[in-house]
């Protein structure tokens, strides 16, 4: 889960609509897999985002010249604006945490009862939680902690017990890999030696 990947899935989502429709469209699915509980847009992080973009630009170049991009992305900018505004997008805990539990319960949300992710596509979203979900990091979480997770650098982490519950933590001070040192102490603490009950249960 690292931005390169991000950059080429975000020029796929709806990409022969304009970006006012591929936005909303994003954010009304957002919506849905968090039960209709705050999604919002921080433009502050969106001017930071594109203000700071030069790693992303020279990813994007480099993924151009050997043809990673669908045929309808005519401007690199306009794909990544897009992208930036994907990773603007703002929520609170208890948002993610319904999205968490919907990913939990089979892309079905606890809240509403409504079908937002297809059973295999989520099932697919948790292997690559738990195989590379925690940046540098991910090998070491999914063994001390065995259970698929997200974080990001603002501090945030879900994780996820299939067919038992989402969690979201959140806890600003980040380790050297960026993760919540908090959130990943928490998870030690309280899911090493239950994940493997909870994981046997599921599968």
């Amino acid at each position: 889960m690292v931005n390169s990947g991000a950059i080429v899935i975000t020029s796929l989502i709806k990409n022969k609509n304009n970006m006012a429709d591929r936005f909303d469209y994003v954010l009304n699915q957002y919506r849905k897999i968090a039960g209709n509980e705050y999604i919002g847009f921080n433009n502050a992080t969106f001017l930071s985002e594109r203000a700071t973009a030069d790693r992303n630009y020279a990813l994007s170049y480099f993924m151009k010249e050997n043809k990673c991009f669908p045929k309808e992305t005519e401007s690199l900018t306009d794909a990544l604006d897009f992208y930036f505004q994907l990773c603007s997008v703002e929520v609170t805990c208890e948002s993610l945490a319904v999205m968490a539990s919907t990913l939990a319960n089979g892309g079905v949300c606890p809240t509403t009862n409504e079908t937002c992710i297809a059973s295999n596509p989520c099932r697919d979203v948790l292997s690559l939680m738990y195989s590379c979900g925690m940046y540098d990091a991910s090998g070491q979480f999914s063994f001390n902690v065995g259970l698929p997770a997200k974080s990001g650098v603002s501090g945030v982490m879900i994780v996820v017990v299939p067919n038992v519950m989402g969690i979201c933590l959140f806890s600003p001070p980040l380790d050297k890999l960026g993760n919540s040192c908090r959130g990943v102490s928490f998870c030690k603490v309280n899911f090493s030696e239950k994940s493997r009950k909870w994981l046997q249960e599921a599968s």
